[in-house]
């Protein structure tokens, strides 16, 4: 006599059967209705999540890369070009005492080096300024 089944019992295998075909179908409806309501491209370029862009997809991720190049070597050809400190001072730019840099002009036009070893510190630390090279009544009067 064959063994008897009941219509009532589940084995094991077909109930994680079913479990994981529910969990299927509740994924797929979670992820249609992400879709239906995601961001259109406008909205995701004007959040910056995606580049304002004509290029094919294909082609977006090189174009990207070109541009970062292109800043890269911008950025450094203006560090390269960038005064030194004696340029700032001779502008006015770089404030130093009177007396240095009547030194600078003078004497260490062309010796930088020399000149920024042989420096005393700044009176007042390095919040008080780069005007006060030297110790005088009119620099570390008020400072700390």
């Amino acid at each position: 006599v064959p063994p008897r089944r009941h219509s009532g019992t589940r084995c094991p295998a077909a109930f994680h059967e079913q479990r994981r075909s529910l969990e299927r179908a509740r994924t797929e409806d979670y992820l249609k209705r992400k879709i239906r309501s995601r961001p259109e491209r406008a909205e995701l370029v004007r959040m910056h999540i995606l580049e304002e862009t004509s290029a094919e997809p294909s082609l977006q991720a090189k174009q990207l890369q070109l541009k970062r190049a292109r800043l890269a070597d911008d950025l450094n050809d203006k560090i390269s070009h960038r005064p030194g400190p004696m340029d700032l001072i001779h502008k006015n730019i770089l404030p130093i005492h009177s007396s240095i840099k009547q030194a600078i002009i003078g004497t260490f036009t062309s010796n930088t080096s020399y000149l920024f070893k042989h420096l005393p510190a700044p009176v007042g630390g390095v919040k008080g300024g780069l005007e006060c090279w030297t110790p005088s009544p009119a620099c570390s009067s008020g400072r700390s």
